[in-house]
């Protein structure tokens, strides 16, 4: 095992994904033994078939025997480059019954806009009356241009166009910059702040949001999780905003929108989507 960790390492991953895939493929060298296989090197695709029945017995999820068969497939990757085999048996296996799940518990727009709309109408202490108000315009923000901290952190003053109704967001060293339309629901709380409250929590500079944003959303997350427990991270949101979008605009488009570099990284959204839909309709039709 030493040896196939050290092959790991020269494939430069992570020392935390090396354990993984260690007491992953142990688990199936265990399972070897059991089943009297002196080594893995005369395994054939139905003998994977085999190991993948005992692990669905024990209760084992589709998910999870994914990521210990994605293990196994460096494992003879590893037997390969020793020469103890020819072909790879677990190339191209994969249990089905599972979506690559980018954002787990997207939430749909109206889902979106009603969670905007109970944060705004919170009551709160006098004393905090003004962050609340700077989280609104946090809140919005990341619920209708999709933005993330980094962004956030870089956005000033500037980049706020009330008069065309636009916000500009800058790029950063993950994102490329874009336009995009202010949404009628968050242009009062935009007016206001722009207009009163930023100024009276005294800015040091030009930039839209003083102090540590990465602080502030961390608030703005703490809070709506009392509305919704569904809500994890920020990730969470703009991949809902993501998927949202796709369901109205080309791939292309919410590529800009999203400010991805690539467009690898807005299809991932898609499908996710797709697998999405797929599942529902194989629930609906186990047997299509």
């Amino acid at each position: 095992m030493e040896d196939f960790k050290k092959y790991l390492q020269a494939q430069k991953l992570k020392s935390s994904t090396v354990e993984e895939h260690s007491k992953n493929v142990g688990y199936f060298t265990q399972w070897l033994k059991q089943e009297g296989y002196d080594t893995g090197t005369t395994i054939q695709y139905a003998d994977l078939l085999g190991y993948i029945q005992f692990e669905k017995e024990k209760g084992i999820t589709p998910a999870t025997i994914n990521l210990r068969l994605s293990s196994i497939k460096y494992y003879f990757e590893y037997l390969k480059s020793i020469g103890e085999v020819v072909k790879n048996p677990a190339k191209t296996i994969r249990v089905k019954g599972t979506i690559n799940t980018i954002i787990e518990n997207p939430l749909s727009t109206p889902e979106l806009e009603i969670l905007y709309q109970q944060y705004a109408q919170l009551a709160v202490p006098d004393h905090l009356l003004m962050i609340h108000k700077r989280s609104i315009v946090i809140l919005g923000l990341m619920i209708w241009q999709g933005v993330h901290s980094g962004e956030l952190q870089k956005m000033e003053i500037s980049h706020i166009d009330l008069n065309n109704a636009s916000v500009y967001i800058p790029s950063t060293s993950q994102s490329n910059s874009r336009q995009i339309s202010i949404h009628s629901k968050q242009l009062l709380s935009l007016h206001e702040y722009v207009s009163t409250i930023r100024l009276l929590l005294k800015p040091k500079g030009n930039e839209l949001i003083a102090g540590s944003v990465r602080n502030h959303v961390q608030r703005v997350l703490q809070e709506i999780q009392g509305i919704n427990p569904m809500i994890r991270n920020a990730q969470q949101i703009r991949g809902s905003v993501i998927i949202n979008w796709l369901k109205q605009h080309s791939k292309r488009q919410v590529q800009y929108m999203a400010g991805h570099k690539y467009i690898s990284s807005t299809e991932k959204y898609e499908q996710q989507e797709i697998d999405s839909l797929k599942d529902v309709l194989s629930k609906h039709h186990p047997f299509g």
